[in-house]
């Protein structure tokens, strides 16, 4: 899953002042404390003898992203840890904010990593040309070198996770195995036909299982207890699943300039997405006749499954005309209801999001001994209610 743009802005405070600053997401994230530090600590593992290996890590970064992931770990961690943020060469004078320890950097840098390759090598298998309104790094450096570097940007992430203790690295683990499964999971509908209980599925394996590493890591660094591990992983799952569900909607709702790439994708490859599922699930013949006809694919097969694909573009004109009218049904037709219904799981998962952090909030007090929250536990916890409310917008 990529971060799709957004105009929303977040708004930050501290506990009582009447005082606030709105911002972008995406610049709110960048200037979070220690966010540069990752940053730099990503670009650095991008060192190679092979100028490929440097080059096409360089070009994706480039071309944007709100870096959504590290900024969760380095937020639940100060969340948890109830200390402020401050520059990791910096020596803080007692009271002022404490420096972002180099586990937290190592991992959240090594998540956003694992990010990147997946990003490589699902722009590869879904045979996509586009990425964020520029040639995708396949189509620009080619197939074989694309997905070594993906490769290579595992190795650098794993050397970074490794750093860490056991439970990271089991996590980390668990985290790239279910990425690979909800990849092989993804077959088109028309070869298989899943329920929205399987589609839910993949989304938290393929695009969840990073948010819910990246809050257990931040919370694990902190030295929490299992209860807020445990409660905080599950809000990163549950703000995933529901990023996921809405760039499905994204897909056949939005303009080609703010998704980046051509629009209904997921139609032409017939994913099981929620959108694709539900819309099936209406009984809809043109939902059948688009998502559960197998077509004649492009030439060549996609990586990792061997299975068919076919790709960015649609090359049987009954097909074309086909994806069109489904489009068009979406933002103005019969298909409005899916798209609603797919909005209202969202919030569901959202919701439950916002229990979890409520959860993790009582249990965090507890340990505190029932003290006052500190300015900057508040400030931690403000931020992720502020993503809820980003992620809310984006239903809008």
């Amino acid at each position: 899953m990529e971060d799709s743009a957004s105009s929303f802005s977040l708004s930050t405070s501290e506990a009582h002042s009447e005082a606030a600053t709105s911002i972008s997401v995406g610049e709110y994230i960048r200037n979070y404390p220690g966010m540069a530090h990752v940053e730099s600590l990503i670009r650095s593992k991008f060192t190679s003898d092979s100028k490929l290996l440097t080059e096409i890590p360089e070009y994706l970064l480039h071309l944007g992203g709100k870096r959504i992931r590290p900024a969760l770990a380095l937020i639940t961690h100060a969340l948890c840890a109830g200390k402020a943020h401050a520059s990791p060469n910096s020596s803080p004078a007692p009271a002022s904010p404490v420096p972002v320890p180099q586990p937290l950097l190592d991992v959240a840098a090594g998540i956003e990593l694992i990010h990147m390759a997946t990003l490589l090598h699902d722009d590869i298998i879904d045979r996509s040309p586009i990425r964020r309104g520029q040639p995708s790094p396949h189509i620009r450096f080619g197939e074989t070198a694309t997905l070594l570097t993906g490769d290579f940007l595992l190795v650098r992430a794993f050397s970074l996770c490794s750093r860490l203790d056991e439970h990271i690295v089991n996590e980390t683990e668990e985290a790239c195995v279910f990425l690979t499964e909800g990849e092989i999971l993804e077959v088109p509908l028309s070869q298989q036909r899943s329920s929205r209980e399987e589609s839910l599925c993949i989304a938290e394996k393929k695009t969840a299982a990073l948010f819910g590493l990246a809050a257990f890591a931040g919370a694990h660094v902190a030295g929490s207890s299992p209860e807020v591990e445990r409660a905080l992983k599950s809000f990163g799952l549950e703000i995933g699943i529901a990023f996921q569900i809405l760039d499905d909607v994204l897909d056949v709702t939005a303009d080609e300039n703010l998704l980046g790439k051509r629009c209904g994708g997921d139609l032409i490859e017939q994913k099981p997405s929620i959108i694709n599922v539900l819309w099936l699930e209406s009984g809809d013949p043109l939902a059948e006749e688009l998502l559960l006809t197998q077509y004649p694919s492009r030439p060549g097969e996609s990586f990792e499954t061997g299975r068919e694909t076919s790709g960015g573009g649609s090359e049987d004109p009954r097909r074309e005309q086909l994806v069109q009218q489904a489009i068009r049904e979406f933002r103005c037709g019969t298909a409005q209801s899916v798209v609603a219904e797919a909005k209202e799981l969202a919030s569901s998962h959202i919701a439950r999001a916002e229990g979890l952090l409520e959860e993790s909030h009582d249990h965090l007090q507890r340990a505190f001994s029932g003290e006052p929250e500190s300015p900057h536990r508040a400030q931690a916890r403000q931020a992720l209610e502020a993503l809820l409310k980003y992620t809310v917008k984006r239903l809008q």
